[in-house]
Order: structure tokens, then sequence, then C-alpha cells
């Protein structure tokens, strides 16, 4: 039963019971986030609707949920794309397998996968995928095929020591065979010649984990602060700093003029979600593109970039098989939020909970990695219904109880859930990333804009990207690496002068009425920034600058910037330089707004995701 269904019911027996009434007066006397908490776990009605689905869902969650039928069938599947040559259909297939296989199953697909790796000339995922096969226990007779095809990695590598050894184990292995493999073994013996003599020499990447470190080093990297870190607010350099006004509350603002295109916060995630359709593409912990995930360990819908990440997640221990079932029930119309919330708690842990709940402040330093920081987000916990924060207490106690072995919830946990279900929704930040067709498929002329355009793949909890503002004309945007956000200026600020960032309702695209009523709606304020206190007209009704073709005409030049390959052409870079200039020319000598203005600003925020993580795609 999902969440919407579940509270529906929980609902009709309150009013059939006739306790309706009084329970909500009672209930909107709790001054606190652990009073409702407590509140809900003392209400028997509540407590038996939780029971039976409770129940149901652990059943759920610990039924065996591996399958070597099916990992076997996934298996043939990317086999028979493999004959057809159709390669990322067979990695696609291969990852499928991988996620419900153990034992035998896992090496047979890594095995497999390696070769369509190979095959592909990428070199560090084949060797990689080659050493987990063979720590998956892969068949010994079969074992010379991988020793073969990972010499001819390491020699593409430029590894000669590597190859060398390689080749032999693989000729050792043939020979033990016997004569049914008598020209294989003289191919082997060709390849072991030419390399000649070879010094023993120490080298690197002798395992998966080092070879996953060279694939790791690859990645596009947020960029460097444009100056030094800020000691206070480490997640921003010394041109940011936060304040806190009477009107604005908690805002960051420049101690110097900021030039357009400058990098001023480079934050990482507290904690973070994969949104459930790119389990097979993304990896659960770091939110980077993989062509080759490699699976947990226990359940069967988490994949992990590396074994690197898969380690270094350790809360997904106490999260394994909530994930799908979170992303399966729903748990209400917003389950990701649900889901950022547990994951928020498993990292942080109860002592640092509970240590939170007795600061009364942060302190001098405003550090994002602090659980402090995301404890004491607005919630806007005043503004809300009685009814709302009824639904979100009950959910808290429904995720936390989820996440203990005798559905009995923690209440520390629960009320930690709860203040996170009324902050989350508006703090938490999307990651996006710019999805792109796949290395080595061709673009359809037909359709280069829908092949080539940012793509939201998770959610995540960024405590000083919640300090920044709304406004309808934004001057910063934001660039995702992984689950890295940079932000970088979008328009000239001046000192003194605040970020301000958009919360999904900008003037060029959805008319005043609308903007003030969903930001109202969801963030609680009405805004009024420039665009809303002059009524700017959306980009379709703006004017266009018919006397500069100066800038017009360089501004048009967007469309061929969508048209770019994701590591070129070179001239993309300068493109992005001219959109710069444009800007600046526009903010000193033209009324704003004018489309020009919108289109310099697009193509610039396009040049950067082009510059930062990319979401590959397959192209129907």
């Amino acid at each position: 039963m999902d969440f919407d269904n579940l509270f529906t019911q929980i609902c009709q027996d309150l009013q059939e019971t006739g306790e309706v009434i009084e329970m909500s007066a009672r209930f909107s006397t709790c001054s606190s986030d652990a009073q409702r908490i407590s509140f809900i776990l003392a209400t028997n009605t509540v407590r038996k609707c939780l029971q039976e689905p409770l129940s149901l869902a652990k059943q759920e969650m610990s039924a065996p949920c591996k399958s070597q039928i099916l990992s076997a069938s996934h298996r043939a599947e990317g086999n028979n794309y493999y004959q057809k040559k159709l390669n990322w259909k067979a990695i696609s297939s291969y990852n499928r397998s991988l996620l419900v296989g153990e034992g035998e199953s896992l090496a047979l697909a890594y095995a497999n996968r390696s070769a369509v790796f190979h095959d592909m000339a990428d070199w560090l995922h084949s060797l990689r995928d080659i050493q987990l096969a063979l720590d998956q226990g892969y068949p010994k007779h079969l074992e010379h095929k991988l020793r073969e095809r990972q010499g001819n990695c390491w020699q593409e590598l430029g590894h000669v020591t590597r190859a060398f050894k390689s080749f032999n184990l693989a000729k050792e292995l043939l020979a033990l065979a016997g004569q049914q493999h008598k020209d294989k073994l003289i191919s082997i013996t060709s390849k072991i010649r030419k390399l000649g003599d070879v010094m023993e020499v120490t080298e690197s990447m002798s395992n998966a984990t080092s070879i996953e470190q060279e694939i790791i080093k690859k990645r596009r990297l947020a960029p460097e602060l444009n100056r030094d870190r800020n000691i206070l607010l480490p997640s921003a350099s010394t041109s940011i700093e936060l304040t806190d006004s009477v009107d604005r509350g908690r805002c960051l603002v420049a101690t110097e003029d900021i030039h357009i295109g400058t990098t001023v916060i480079v934050e990482k995630a507290f904690a973070s979600i994969l949104l459930a359709e790119f389990k097979e593409s993304h990896c659960h912990h770091c939110l980077h593109w993989t062509p080759g995930p490699v699976p947990c360990h226990r359940c069967s819908q988490v994949g992990f970039c590396s074994t690197i990440c898969r380690d270094e997640a350790t809360y997904h221990q106490s999260e394994c098989g909530l994930t799908d079932l979170f992303h399966r029930t729903g748990v209400g119309s917003h389950g990701f939020i649900g889901l950022l919330a547990v994951r928020t708690v498993l990292k942080t842990g109860r002592d640092k909970i509970v240590m939170a709940n007795q600061q009364e402040s942060i302190g001098k330093v405003y550090d994002s990695s602090d659980y402090g920081t995301i404890h004491r987000l607005v919630g806007n916990t005043s503004q809300r219904s009685v009814a709302d924060l009824f639904r979100r207490a009950v959910m808290a106690v429904y995720l936390t109880s989820l996440m203990q072995p005798d559905n009995e919830p923690d209440q520390v946990l629960a009320t930690a859930v709860l203040r996170l279900l009324q902050s989350y929704p508006c703090n938490a930040h999307e990651i996006c990333h710019l999805a792109v067709p796949l290395p080595g498929t061709s673009r359809r002329a037909d359709r280069p804009l829908q092949q080539i355009q940012l793509c939201e793949i998770g959610s995540a909890a960024m405590p000083v990207l919640s300090l920044i503002n709304h406004s309808c004309d934004p001057n910063i945007a934001r660039v995702c690496y992984g689950d890295v956000i940079a932000i970088k200026a979008i328009r000239r600020i001046a000192r003194g002068e605040e970020l301000l960032d958009n919360y999904g309702y900008h003037y060029a695209v959805h008319e005043k009425s609308e903007r003030q009523t969903r930001l109202f709606r969801q963030y609680y304020f009405r805004c009024n920034c420039r665009a809303c206190v002059e009524d700017w007209p959306r980009y379709a009704d703006a004017p266009r600058l018919d006397n500069r073709p100066d800038l017009s005409e360089t501004v048009d030049r967007y469309v061929k910037l969508r048209w770019c390959d994701p590591d070129g052409p070179p001239e993309a870079s300068e493109l992005a330089q001219s959109f710069i200039d444009c800007l600046d020319a526009m903010e000193t000598s033209v009324k704003l707004p004018v489309q020009e203005y919108n289109n310099a600003q697009e193509g610039l925020k396009h040049y950067f995701a082009l510059s930062a993580t990319l979401s590959r795609h397959l192209v129907d």
C-alpha cells in the first residue's frame, strides 16, 4: 500500500470512530515536532492502521531480491545485442544482470561486460570488470580469455610489464587446457614475443580499486573558487559573506564586485538521492553517470560507479531494501523528500542528532558537512495547517518504523525526519546534468535539441545554497558536478548586493500572478524582486534589440552552442566569452528586459552545463 492510500485509510478510520474533531484540536496544541511525534505514537487508531502495512513492507524488504535465473536472462539478452554489435544496449542488459546477480552469475556478467568495453576501447572499465570477474570466482577453464583481454588493455594503456604478466598467465592456462586451444596458444605466444624483454618494474593499478581511482581522475571536477576560501563559510569564497537581515532573514551578499562567469560557491551535498529511473546509469552515492555500475551486495535496486563509492556509502546498509520500497510506494506525492529525509538521518546518526537538538545555535562557522546547518533550515511550521503537520507527522512515524527491526520508531529519529519533511520541500535542490548522446552514437538531425538538454537526476540537501533567496530574475546559476554544485554569476553583482537564485518560477516563462501564487504555496512568501515590482513581460512578449545587430547576432549563436559536442568544438569557450561580453554590454546600455538578454544568459548557462557532469542516454 502506498502512503497516500494508507493515510486516506487512517483518516477514514478516525472519521468512523468520531475522533477527528477532538484529535485535531489536541494535535493543534502541540508546540514542537517532538510533541507531534509523541502524539502520533500515543494514538491507538493510527498505530493500528500502521501495523499491517509495516508488517507487509518488512516482509517485502526481507524477501530475496537476487535471482540467478533473472541475471542469466539479462545476460543472454546482452549476449544477443553484443553479437549484433549493439554495444550500448548490450551494456545496459549486462548492467541489469549485475544488479540482480550473485555468485558466479556476477562473475559471468562482469566478464561479458568487460568484452564490450574492450571492443569500445574503454580500457580502464574493461580492466576493472575483468578484475571484479576474477574476484567473484570466474570459472578457471575460461580464465585464459580474461587474461588475454587484460593483457590487451594493459598494452593499450602502455603498461608493458602488466601486459606481459597477463599474456603469460593466459599462455599457462591455455597450455593446461590441452590441444583444443592450439591456435589461441600460438597467438598469445606471438603477443609475448612482440613485447620483447620486459624489465620488472613496480606499476600502479594492481587491483579494482586502483583502476577505479584512475577512472575517477578522468571526471570533470568542479571549478576552483575565485578567491580564498571563506573560513566562516567554507563552501564559499571570500567574495561572499553570510548576513542576517530583518526582512530577508539569513542571506548571502557580495563583499566585492563580482563579474559574470565567476565561481563564488562550490558545495558538496550533505545528503543526496538518485531518482529511480537512473538507478542503472548513475551512482547511488556520488550521482555521477557511469557506463558500468557495480551492484549492492544485498539489494537489486542500487548501483555504484565503483567499489570505492559502494564502500563509502555505509548508510546504505541501514536503508538497503528501503530504496525500492520508497520509490514504489511513493511516500506521498513527493516520495523523494521522504527518502532524502531518511538518508540524511541515517548518514548523521542518532548521537549527532541529539547533539544538534541540544545546541541553541550553529556557531560562527557555517559548514556544509555539519548536520547543525541542516537541522536549522527553515520549515515554515507556523504557516502550515494542522492537517499538513498531522500528515507529515504520520509519515515520519511510518518512515522511521521501516528503519527499525521491531516497527517501534525511535522518537529522536522520527522527530528529525518530521523536521526535514517540513524543511526539505523549501530547501532541497535539484541535481541536474546535461543529457547528451552516448559516446559513439550519432545525433539525429531532426531532434538535436531533444537529445541535448538539462535532465533532473536527483535531489540534494545543500545547506549553504539554501541560504540564497529567490528572484524571478536571478543573478546566479547552479552547475552540477555529480553531487557537488558550483554557483556562478550570470549577472554583475555589486558589492553589498545579495546573491539571488531562481526557485523554478522565472519571469521569462511564467506570468507574475502564476509566480506569486506558486511561490507562496510552496515557499510561503510574496516575491518583491525587480521583475515582479515592474511586472516584466514573459520572454515571448519582451522586445528585441532590432537596433543593435552587434548584440543580437552574437546571441543568436546560442542555437549553435546547443549543437556542440560534449568535448568541443574548441570555439565553445570563445562563444561563452562572447555571451559574457554581451551581457556586460546590455547591463550598461540597454533597458531590460529584452529577448537577447535572456538568450545570452541561457547560452552561458548551457555552456556551463556542457563543461560540467554529463548524463549519457541512448538515442532512440
